[in-house]
Protein backbone atom coordinates (compact mmCIF):
# COMPACT_ATOMS: atom_id res chain seq x y z
CA UNK A 1 0.00 0.00 0.00
CA UNK A 2 2.73 2.52 1.33
CA UNK A 3 4.62 2.12 -2.09
CA UNK A 4 1.49 2.59 -4.33
CA UNK A 5 1.31 5.50 -2.51
CA UNK A 6 4.92 6.18 -3.76
CA UNK A 7 4.38 5.69 -6.79
CA UNK A 8 0.97 7.71 -7.25
CA UNK A 9 2.89 10.87 -5.82
CA UNK A 10 5.84 10.16 -8.06
CA UNK A 11 3.47 10.54 -10.95
CA UNK A 12 1.37 13.30 -9.30
CA UNK A 13 4.81 15.28 -8.92
CA UNK A 14 6.19 15.34 -12.33
CA UNK A 15 2.65 16.16 -13.77
CA UNK A 16 2.43 19.59 -11.69
CA UNK A 17 6.37 20.09 -11.27
CA UNK A 18 7.10 19.73 -14.70
CA UNK A 19 6.12 22.94 -16.91
CA UNK A 20 4.70 22.46 -20.31
CA UNK A 21 8.17 23.65 -21.76
CA UNK A 22 10.58 21.71 -19.70
CA UNK A 23 8.83 18.13 -20.90
CA UNK A 24 11.09 16.32 -23.83
CA UNK A 25 8.71 14.22 -26.36
CA UNK A 26 9.30 10.66 -27.30
CA UNK A 27 10.95 9.92 -30.45
CA UNK A 28 7.85 9.60 -33.13
CA UNK A 29 7.48 6.31 -34.95
CA UNK A 30 8.82 6.87 -38.54
CA UNK A 31 7.45 5.10 -42.11
CA UNK A 32 9.53 6.87 -44.57
CA UNK A 33 8.44 6.56 -48.29
CA UNK A 34 9.75 8.34 -51.27
CA UNK A 35 10.01 12.27 -51.46
CA UNK A 36 7.66 12.06 -47.71
CA UNK A 37 7.76 10.28 -44.77
CA UNK A 38 4.49 9.08 -42.24
CA UNK A 39 5.39 10.07 -38.99
CA UNK A 40 3.51 9.09 -35.72
CA UNK A 41 3.45 10.37 -32.15
CA UNK A 42 2.09 8.06 -29.20
CA UNK A 43 -0.88 9.99 -27.70
CA UNK A 44 -0.59 9.08 -24.00
CA UNK A 45 2.91 11.21 -24.73
CA UNK A 46 1.11 14.11 -25.73
CA UNK A 47 0.63 16.33 -23.12
CA UNK A 48 -2.36 18.13 -22.36
CA UNK A 49 -3.69 21.21 -24.34
CA UNK A 50 -1.41 20.74 -27.07
CA UNK A 51 -2.95 21.47 -30.12
CA UNK A 52 0.05 21.39 -33.00
CA UNK A 53 3.17 19.71 -33.16
CA UNK A 54 6.23 21.27 -34.65
CA UNK A 55 8.19 18.49 -37.22
CA UNK A 56 11.79 19.30 -38.31
CA UNK A 57 14.08 16.42 -40.65
CA UNK A 58 17.61 16.83 -41.45
CA UNK A 59 19.43 15.14 -44.70
CA UNK A 60 22.08 12.93 -43.59
CA UNK A 61 25.65 14.24 -45.06
CA UNK A 62 23.91 17.08 -47.23
CA UNK A 63 25.44 20.07 -48.38
CA UNK A 64 23.75 22.36 -45.26
CA UNK A 65 26.21 20.60 -42.92
CA UNK A 66 24.06 18.34 -41.60
CA UNK A 67 21.61 21.13 -40.40
CA UNK A 68 17.96 20.49 -39.46
CA UNK A 69 15.20 22.08 -41.89
CA UNK A 70 12.81 24.92 -40.27
CA UNK A 71 10.37 22.47 -40.52
CA UNK A 72 6.57 22.00 -40.43
CA UNK A 73 3.40 22.59 -38.10
CA UNK A 74 1.11 20.23 -38.03
CA UNK A 75 -2.48 20.86 -35.81
CA UNK A 76 -2.93 17.94 -34.04
CA UNK A 77 -6.20 15.51 -32.49
CA UNK A 78 -5.43 12.77 -30.93
CA UNK A 79 -7.67 10.92 -33.41
CA UNK A 80 -5.26 11.23 -35.61
CA UNK A 81 -1.84 10.97 -34.28
CA UNK A 82 -0.01 10.88 -37.77
CA UNK A 83 1.60 13.09 -40.34
CA UNK A 84 3.24 13.34 -43.79
CA UNK A 85 6.33 15.04 -43.89
CA UNK A 86 6.91 16.04 -47.43
CA UNK A 87 9.71 17.11 -50.26
CA UNK A 88 12.36 14.96 -48.45
CA UNK A 89 15.46 14.12 -51.36
CA UNK A 90 14.96 10.51 -52.40
CA UNK A 91 17.89 8.06 -52.15
CA UNK A 92 19.34 10.04 -48.97
CA UNK A 93 19.24 9.39 -45.43
CA UNK A 94 16.86 11.49 -42.58
CA UNK A 95 16.17 12.31 -39.09
CA UNK A 96 13.45 13.72 -37.56
CA UNK A 97 12.70 15.60 -34.37
CA UNK A 98 9.44 16.80 -32.72
CA UNK A 99 8.04 19.30 -30.26
CA UNK A 100 4.37 20.00 -29.33
CA UNK A 101 2.89 23.15 -29.13
CA UNK A 102 -0.29 24.85 -27.48
CA UNK A 103 -1.61 27.96 -27.84
CA UNK A 104 -1.63 30.68 -24.76
CA UNK A 105 -2.84 34.27 -25.56
CA UNK A 106 -1.66 35.49 -28.92
CA UNK A 107 1.22 33.30 -28.72
CA UNK A 108 2.14 29.72 -28.90
CA UNK A 109 3.77 27.94 -26.00
CA UNK A 110 6.24 25.06 -26.95
CA UNK A 111 7.73 21.70 -25.35
CA UNK A 112 11.82 20.88 -25.83
CA UNK A 113 12.90 18.74 -29.23
CA UNK A 114 12.38 15.25 -28.62
CA UNK A 115 15.52 12.97 -29.44
CA UNK A 116 16.41 12.14 -33.06
CA UNK A 117 14.88 9.02 -34.59
CA UNK A 118 16.96 6.35 -36.66
CA UNK A 119 18.27 7.73 -40.18
CA UNK A 120 15.73 6.33 -42.47
CA UNK A 121 16.38 5.77 -46.32
CA UNK A 122 13.84 7.48 -48.85
CA UNK A 123 13.77 4.85 -51.52
CA UNK A 124 13.93 6.05 -54.96
CA UNK A 125 10.57 5.97 -56.61
CA UNK A 126 9.85 5.48 -60.63
CA UNK A 127 6.90 8.02 -59.68
CA UNK A 128 6.82 11.64 -60.19
CA UNK A 129 3.49 13.79 -59.52
CA UNK A 130 2.69 16.87 -62.13
CA UNK A 131 0.67 19.11 -60.93
CA UNK A 132 0.11 20.98 -64.43
CA UNK A 133 -3.35 20.12 -64.62
CA UNK A 134 -4.29 18.27 -67.90
CA UNK A 135 -7.19 16.25 -69.40
CA UNK A 136 -6.37 12.25 -69.62
CA UNK A 137 -5.20 12.22 -73.28
CA UNK A 138 -3.17 15.25 -72.60
CA UNK A 139 -1.30 13.60 -69.40
CA UNK A 140 -0.80 11.31 -71.46
CA UNK A 141 0.97 12.40 -73.97
CA UNK A 142 2.71 14.22 -71.59
CA UNK A 143 4.59 11.58 -69.93
CA UNK A 144 5.09 9.83 -73.22
CA UNK A 145 6.94 12.89 -74.46
CA UNK A 146 9.24 12.58 -71.30
CA UNK A 147 10.27 9.39 -71.69
CA UNK A 148 7.99 8.26 -69.38
CA UNK A 149 4.16 6.50 -69.52
CA UNK A 150 1.04 7.55 -67.14
CA UNK A 151 1.49 5.60 -64.30
CA UNK A 152 0.89 1.89 -64.13
CA UNK A 153 -0.48 0.38 -60.81
CA UNK A 154 0.12 -3.86 -60.42
CA UNK A 155 -0.40 -4.07 -56.31
CA UNK A 156 -0.45 -2.55 -53.06
CA UNK A 157 2.87 -1.48 -52.36
CA UNK A 158 3.24 0.48 -55.49
CA UNK A 159 -0.40 1.94 -54.83
CA UNK A 160 0.78 2.93 -51.52
CA UNK A 161 4.14 4.73 -52.90
CA UNK A 162 1.42 7.02 -55.69
CA UNK A 163 -0.95 7.59 -52.22
CA UNK A 164 1.90 8.52 -49.98
CA UNK A 165 3.35 11.85 -52.87
CA UNK A 166 -0.50 12.78 -52.92
CA UNK A 167 -0.96 13.36 -49.70
CA UNK A 168 2.61 15.00 -49.56
CA UNK A 169 1.10 17.52 -51.78
CA UNK A 170 -1.93 17.62 -50.66
CA UNK A 171 -2.32 21.48 -50.06
CA UNK A 172 -1.91 22.02 -53.72
CA UNK A 173 -4.21 18.98 -54.84
CA UNK A 174 -7.75 21.19 -55.24
CA UNK A 175 -9.54 17.79 -56.05
CA UNK A 176 -7.51 15.37 -54.29
CA UNK A 177 -6.71 13.11 -57.26
CA UNK A 178 -4.43 12.83 -60.06
CA UNK A 179 -4.46 10.81 -63.30
CA UNK A 180 -2.95 7.21 -63.55
CA UNK A 181 -2.65 5.38 -66.99
CA UNK A 182 -5.97 3.14 -66.44
CA UNK A 183 -9.10 3.55 -69.78
CA UNK A 184 -11.80 1.98 -70.58
CA UNK A 185 -11.15 0.04 -74.08
CA UNK A 186 -14.00 -0.05 -74.87
CA UNK A 187 -15.23 3.43 -74.56
CA UNK A 188 -15.99 4.23 -77.62
CA UNK A 189 -17.71 1.34 -78.88
CA UNK A 190 -21.22 -0.81 -78.25
CA UNK A 191 -20.34 -3.07 -75.92
CA UNK A 192 -21.74 -2.15 -72.68
CA UNK A 193 -19.46 -3.76 -70.09
CA UNK A 194 -16.17 -2.11 -69.65
CA UNK A 195 -12.45 -4.02 -70.34
CA UNK A 196 -9.84 -2.00 -68.03
CA UNK A 197 -6.56 -1.76 -70.03
CA UNK A 198 -3.51 -0.05 -68.66
CA UNK A 199 -1.35 1.86 -71.29
CA UNK A 200 0.65 -0.31 -71.73
CA UNK A 201 -1.15 -3.21 -72.14
CA UNK A 202 0.28 -5.50 -69.05
CA UNK A 203 -2.42 -7.56 -67.44
CA UNK A 204 -5.22 -5.85 -65.20
CA UNK A 205 -4.98 -7.85 -62.29
CA UNK A 206 -5.07 -5.71 -59.30
CA UNK A 207 -7.58 -2.93 -58.37
CA UNK A 208 -8.85 -0.26 -55.64
CA UNK A 209 -11.76 1.08 -57.14
CA UNK A 210 -13.48 3.33 -54.55
CA UNK A 211 -17.01 2.52 -53.02
CA UNK A 212 -19.51 3.67 -55.93
CA UNK A 213 -17.37 3.48 -58.58
CA UNK A 214 -19.02 3.01 -61.97
CA UNK A 215 -16.56 0.10 -62.86
CA UNK A 216 -19.04 -2.62 -64.72
CA UNK A 217 -21.00 -0.56 -67.21
CA UNK A 218 -18.74 1.32 -70.31
CA UNK A 219 -19.76 5.01 -70.64
CA UNK A 220 -17.86 8.01 -71.47
CA UNK A 221 -18.49 9.62 -68.51
CA UNK A 222 -16.51 7.23 -66.30
CA UNK A 223 -14.02 5.91 -69.33
CA UNK A 224 -10.62 6.56 -67.02
CA UNK A 225 -8.76 6.65 -64.01
CA UNK A 226 -7.64 9.14 -60.94
CA UNK A 227 -6.36 7.75 -58.12
CA UNK A 228 -6.97 10.10 -54.87
CA UNK A 229 -5.42 10.77 -51.67
CA UNK A 230 -7.24 8.14 -49.47
CA UNK A 231 -5.37 5.63 -52.36
CA UNK A 232 -8.74 4.71 -53.92
CA UNK A 233 -9.74 5.04 -57.57
CA UNK A 234 -12.13 7.13 -59.12
CA UNK A 235 -13.88 6.58 -62.81
CA UNK A 236 -13.98 9.75 -63.94
CA UNK A 237 -14.28 11.89 -67.52
CA UNK A 238 -11.33 11.94 -69.64
CA UNK A 239 -12.31 15.76 -70.67
CA UNK A 240 -11.86 16.72 -66.54
CA UNK A 241 -8.39 17.93 -66.13
CA UNK A 242 -6.43 16.81 -63.39
CA UNK A 243 -2.85 16.63 -62.07
CA UNK A 244 -1.34 13.30 -63.29
CA UNK A 245 1.40 10.72 -62.26
CA UNK A 246 3.65 9.88 -64.74
CA UNK A 247 6.53 6.78 -64.16
CA UNK A 248 9.95 6.13 -65.45
CA UNK A 249 10.46 2.59 -67.81
CA UNK A 250 8.90 1.52 -70.54
CA UNK A 251 7.44 3.54 -72.60
CA UNK A 252 4.27 3.25 -75.03
CA UNK A 253 4.43 4.96 -78.66
CA UNK A 254 1.56 7.14 -79.26
CA UNK A 255 -1.57 6.04 -80.01
CA UNK A 256 -4.33 8.26 -81.75
CA UNK A 257 -6.94 5.41 -80.11
CA UNK A 258 -5.62 5.84 -76.67
CA UNK A 259 -3.93 9.00 -76.34
CA UNK A 260 -7.26 10.58 -77.95
CA UNK A 261 -9.79 8.82 -75.45
CA UNK A 262 -13.27 10.69 -75.66
CA UNK A 263 -11.89 13.73 -77.37
CA UNK A 264 -11.51 14.79 -80.91
CA UNK A 265 -7.91 16.16 -81.73
CA UNK A 266 -9.81 19.97 -82.02
CA UNK A 267 -10.77 19.29 -78.64
CA UNK A 268 -7.30 18.61 -77.22
CA UNK A 269 -6.01 21.60 -78.90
Amino acid sequence: MLLAVFIIGLVSARSTTAGYTDQVPAKPEVIENPHSAKLRVDPNDVPAGTDRIHIEAKQINDLTGDRFEAGYDFGYSPAVPYFYYPELNDGKYHVFRVKYGKTKGNGVEWTKVSDETRFLHAEPTRYSLDLMRRNWAMAKEQCISEGKRLAVIHGQKANNVVMQMLRANQNTLEEGRAWIGLFDSHYGDNNPKTTWTWVDNSPFKFEKFEFGARVHESEMSSAVVAINVEGEWETVSPDVKLPFLCEKGITEKPQETEARVGLSEKEIA
